[in-house]
């Protein structure tokens, strides 16, 4: 995340060390995030951080002669710009090299990215089903530096409340007033998110996440240690506190789960802000701690490091050099450390800087310059020749539409099916089978259909698994819920344990229910979603693996270029794997002539 400097007025022991931990906790989170699912809070922690420092570097500028937004936004394009477009431009031409087909449309990502709407594209994206399961960019974490250069948008009028107030006497005042729109947004939070919805509208929202930007803000701006000296007894007191808490909070949390952004999300907010209200003073060892020399070093390179994360992980896990995990993750921590050591190297400003004793144009032989020239002119070269957009998308959205459209024409119907000729395939009788599933069963309808005559198939594009209990209750009132039931669902995002059982609780210990395993080349929640299935199926005698994710790999000519959706022999493969591995199960219907 972008970081502020302090060198200029002084230094805040232990804020590299936070930086170090946040940034440690978040390229956990996106490593494993199984593991350590409530790491993403680490942008939590940064967005308290920059906030405060915003404060303090302008109370420090208004001492010394007024704070100057010329400056201001000068300093910020210099530490935010260089580095992003030595990210950006490196990921780009590492994907024409290696991966070119993965630089489809690409360009609308690329100018949020530089223009810092990033976040706002991620939600317009996540809430177009077709572009964000086929536009999958190393890219999307790029939507928290989007919110914080936001906030240096609006940050000026802040300044302008609170040096108003302070003027006046009415200092506290002012200071109230961003605590009292941290509330708001804090509130839109509660208010906007909806359980079982997709989160991103909330989770990407500048006004939604706003709050901990002006919670560190109003931190900076009440300067407790000038304002209340701690004890040392107290400091410690309140450290006994905030840690637990802290703790508590991350083991807790999750990116899915209603409590998050009910109320954990803003807890960590403000137990951010007390941790670094307690490093803050120097009167407390906290602070000096932090600033053990590791620390310091991947503190002042988090910046880089956030950068490079997800373009690292998202291409390394697609190259994979090796199988093994463990080696894996060691070989995207070197490359994250590395990358993020050159680009803070080149993206310096000593390194831009004319040379000691020479003129200004003397910065035209640095090669930081040259460099970040070469590598933005190429990657811009890259970008504009790139295809617009997935040649099939079209198609397979054309193909989806038309068998939903299919399965809402159907009408319930209590009557068996006429048996099929033996070559289609095994005939059940009506009703006998039925399939819930989101948009890779929709695609295999026809197939399913010819695999299994009588079948009873409800498939839909963006479905979840918390929709799945919606759709049981309707096909059950309609009569169309069988006696073998087939869940195909993950595809379009992970669930917990809970979440997947409350499903199989719903249909009840008397069906056998197979569950297809979730597959994707560039899924990288396919294992988050696997994991559950798996577990649901050891935990319950009547749940049965279908695993597609064994299957698939190794086929590409069965997908389309999404490596998710099947085409026809895709298709086939997938209505096969199904059929054979409930053919045994399916009770003998008597059939009807």
């Amino acid at each position: 995340m972008e970081q502020i400097s302090l060198k200029q007025s002084g230094r805040i022991a232990g804020l590299d060390g936070l930086r170090a931990i946040a940034i440690t906790v978040i390229v956990l989170y996106h490593m494993f995030p199984a593991t350590v699912r409530g790491g993403y809070l680490g942008v939590t922690l940064f967005f308290v951080l920059s906030g405060y420092l915003l404060a303090v570097t302008a109370m420090r500028a208004e001492e010394k002669g007024g704070f100057k937004f010329g400056q201001f936004y000068l300093r910020r394009i210099r530490r935010i710009y260089p580095a992003l477009l030595l990210t950006v431009g490196g990921t780009l031409l590492a994907m024409y090299l290696w991966f070119p087909e993965l630089l489809r449309g690409l360009q609308q990502e690329v100018l949020s990215v530089l223009l810092g709407y990033q976040n706002w594209r991620q939600i317009a994206v996540n809430a177009s089903y077709f572009s964000r399961i086929t536009n999958a960019s190393p890219f999307t974490h790029i939507w928290s530096l989007a919110v914080e250069m936001q906030y240096y948008l609006v940050w000026p009028l802040l300044y302008l409340i609170y040096f108003a107030g302070k003027r006046k006497g009415r200092e506290l005042d002012s200071i109230a007033v961003l605590f009292g729109l941290a509330a708001i947004s804090v509130l839109e939070m509660i208010i906007l998110y909806q359980p079982g919805d997709d989160p991103s509208r909330v989770y990407y929202g500048t006004d939604t996440r706003v709050h901990a930007l002006l919670i560190g803000s109003a931190l900076g701006f009440l300067d407790l240690p000038r304002r209340r000296p701690l004890l040392e007894s107290d400091g410690w007191t309140l450290f006994g506190i905030c840690m637990p808490l802290l703790l508590a909070v991350v083991a807790l949390a999750s990116d899915r789960s209603a409590i998050s952004y009910y109320a954990l999300i803003p807890l960590s907010a403000l137990l951010f802000a007390g941790t670094i209200a307690l490093c803050s003073d120097s009167r407390l060892p906290f602070g000096r701690w932090l600033d053990w020399g590791p620390l310091s070093w991947l503190g002042q390179r988090s910046y880089e490091i956030y950068l490079v994360m997800f373009p690292v992980l998202s291409l390394v896990q697609r190259w994979k050099p090796v199988e093994d995990p463990a080696l894996l993750a060691l070989i995207e921590a070197a490359l994250m450390l590395s990358l993020a050591a050159v680009i803070h190297l080149l993206a310096a400003p000593a390194a831009w800087a004319p040379r000691p004793g020479w003129k200004a144009r003397s910065r035209f032989t640095r090669p930081a310059l040259w460099i970040t020239l070469a590598v933005v002119c190429l990657a811009g070269y890259v970008t504009i020749q790139a295809p617009a957009g997935s040649v099939d998308a079209a198609l397979l959205e054309q193909e989806l539409n038309q068998n939903r459209a299919q399965i809402e024409r159907a009408i319930p119907t209590a009557e068996p099916a006429p048996e099929a000729p033996a070559e289609t395939g095994t005939p059940v009788a009506a009703n006998t089978v039925t399939m819930i599933g989101d948009s890779v069963m929709l695609g295999a309808l026809p197939a399913l259909q010819e695999a299994m005559p009588g079948c009873v198939v409800d498939a839909m594009t963006n479905r979840q698994v918390w929709d799945a209990i919606d759709v049981i209750d309707a096909l059950e009132a309609n009569g169309q819920l069988g006696t073998t039931v087939v869940l195909a669902l993950g595809t379009n995002g992970y669930f917990d344990y809970d979440q997947g059982q409350a499903v199989i609780n719903r249909l009840g210990q008397e069906r056998q229910i197979y569950w297809v395993t979730a597959y994707g080349e560039n899924l990288w929640w396919q294992e988050l979603s696997n994991e559950p299935i798996r577990a649901i199926a050891r935990d319950n005698p009547n749940v049965h693996l279908i695993e597609w994710d064994l299957s698939a790999p190794g086929h590409e000519d069965w997908f389309y270029s999404d490596g998710i959706h099947l085409v026809e022999e895709g298709q086939q493969a997938y209505a096969k794997l199904i059929s054979e591995a409930i053919g045994a199960a399916v009770p003998e219907a008597e059939q009807t002539p």
